[in-house]
């Protein structure tokens, strides 16, 4: 199978596609998701800003993956609409369906889509994969479902061209791999480098029965720590005391707006999945004792995500590059689940072994 993937971000959807597949190009134009992904796919062809490709010189493929900006849609938007500014790319995706007439379409968009202008948006929407000759399914799926920390809620509109059919896909919201554990995440345990680097952890593994426990000193200093219930505490001093304090990862919204709500809620309770990553948000652990930021190693985590996937990139001069924790932050908030997406594929005809499992 061939696809070709629209408004591509940092690879999130692509990730979830079998490994088998080839790429035929991407449209992108975001200056730090570029960088990454000439870093993480050097052999794909970028075709930058899709109100600009010239359908004719690209190559053929089977399906067309991706889903428009959001943010006229979206509930935390001005909701505009399918006709703002960023949301209007929508029908440009449609024009890609109409020339190039692939087998498959996968679109992926917020649950805010639904009630967009009072749902006419997402009837606009479906009346223009139609007319653009596909049978459709759709669904909103939440990441919880895929085995994934998070609650993030997203739209999927599935298509297929030539009378072919989705009559087996639905998927139970309510059963399946569902974690609604934070913990769900195998994770090391790190330093974050900043903010006095006072956040010593990862807590995505975390919960009340299987803490990170740390030995803790009056001086603080790194070699007076232990950090795991087997360590062994260095020997203790006239002076020295201690005690042990057991950090336990409950979800916060937004930390740097402290009248951030998430479905009315700032802070949820023990073992509840986190909120859902948003590209202007920071979310946040309370461990006990304090708030703290997500570091984005821990955010890449809870996306479903390798490690260090948005850490580096490729500039304009060819060299490699770190990307701020911003940037990074805000690549993570606007990406897709590849979970969700390797689940959905699998229950296409011609689908193989997924990436991601």
């Amino acid at each position: 199978m061939k696809y070709f993937s629209a408004f591509t971000g940092v690879g999130g959807l692509d990730m979830g596609l079998p490994k088998e597949w080839k790429c035929v190009g991407m449209s992108e134009v975001d200056k730090h998701a570029n960088m990454v992904l000439k870093y993480r796919f050097p052999e794909v062809v970028n075709y930058g800003d899709i109100e600009k490709i010239d359908y004719a010189k690209l190559p053929d493929f089977d399906i067309l993956v991706g889903g428009s900006p959001c943010q006229d849609v979206s509930i935390a938007g001005k909701r505009k609409g399918i006709t703002g500014s960023r949301s209007r790319l929508f029908f440009t995706y449609i024009a890609i369906l109409q020339n190039k007439r692939p087998d498959y379409f996968i679109f992926e968009n917020v649950k805010g889509l639904l009630s967009s202008n009072e749902g006419r948006d997402f009837a606009e929407m479906l009346n223009c994969f139609s007319k653009a000759g596909y049978n459709l399914w759709w669904q909103v799926l939440d990441a919880t479902s895929f085995g994934i920390p998070q609650h993030r809620e997203r739209v999927f509109i599935l298509g297929a061209a030539g009378g072919r059919s989705f009559a087996r896909l639905f998927f139970d919201n309510g059963s399946g791999k569902k974690n609604t554990e934070l913990q769900g995440q195998e994770a090391n345990i790190i330093t974050r480098r900043y903010r006095a680097s006072q956040a010593t952890g990862s807590y995505i593994v975390e919960n009340q029965f299987n803490a990170q426990i740390e030995t803790v000193y009056p001086s603080r200093r790194q070699n007076y720590r232990v950090y795991g219930t087997e360590g062994i505490a260095p020997t203790l001093h006239r002076k020295t005391g201690g005690g042990q304090v057991t950090k336990i990862a409950i979800p916060v919204a937004d930390i740097s707006h402290l009248k951030a709500r998430q479905q009315g809620r700032r802070i949820k309770e023990l073992n509840e999945p986190s909120f859902t990553l948003q590209s202007m948000q920071r979310q946040g652990v309370y461990n006990g004792m304090k708030i703290r930021y997500l570091t984005p190693l821990e955010c890449e985590r809870l996306m479903g995500w390798p490690d260090e996937w948005t850490k580096y990139g490729i500039d304009g001069k060819g060299d490699v590059i770190e990307l701020t924790d911003n940037a990074r932050y805000s690549l993570i908030g606007n990406g897709v689940v590849p979970q969700v997406v390797s689940n959905i594929v699998s229950m296409l005809p011609h689908s193989t072994e997924r990436v991601n499992e």
